[in-house]
């Protein structure tokens, strides 16, 4: 079990006033998993987000010559929000990269709150914006540094590679 201070530490729940965090507990659960489970595949229906109480979780998307990580979470972290946003599939593959603690917060419950309580509305989808843009940076910079990488000429030095 996990109490309402947890959330605190969480950037999509900070915000949330201590009323406000004990409705977020109300709807989720605390769910323990052993290394190596599953959470859910790329191609699954997205069916809540979850926060890493305790442990590690891998995402990663299969390729050609097998699994590559895309980013390993711990506490407090937390990762399957997009199902929040476009009620889409699951867009990688969450797998228990060590024994792990995991707070799951189910859509269902999460767009039932969300649309009853304009208050925590406000404010989850702020800090969503917030962790969002942030990533979003930070893809960027990636993509730049390939960018730059390839313009240099990667492999073959005497003929830049043009990516569009």
């Amino acid at each position: 079990m996990i109490d309402a201070a947890f959330l605190t530490k969480s950037p999509l729940f900070r915000n949330l006033d201590e009323t406000e965090r004990a409705q977020i507990l109300i709807i989720g659960d605390v769910r323990s998993f052993t290394a190596g489970q599953v959470l859910f595949r790329e191609g699954d229906p997205g069916d809540g987000l979850y926060l890493v109480v305790k442990g590690s979780v891998r995402i990663s998307k299969t390729i050609l010559t097998g699994e590559e990580a895309l980013a390993v979470l711990e506490s407090p972290a937390f990762f399957g929000e997009m199902a929040l946003i476009d009620n889409s599939f699951r867009a990688a593959d969450a797998i228990v990269n060590e024994d792990s603690v995991l707070f799951f917060i189910p859509l269902q419950g999460l767009s039932s709150l969300i649309e009853t309580q304009h208050g925590i509305a406000l404010k989850i989808l702020y800090a969503l914006c917030e962790v969002l843009a942030q990533r979003l940076r930070e893809t960027n910079e990636r993509y730049m540094s390939i960018f730059t990488i390839a313009q240099m000429g990667g492999a073959n030095p005497d003929r830049p590679l043009l990516i569009p």
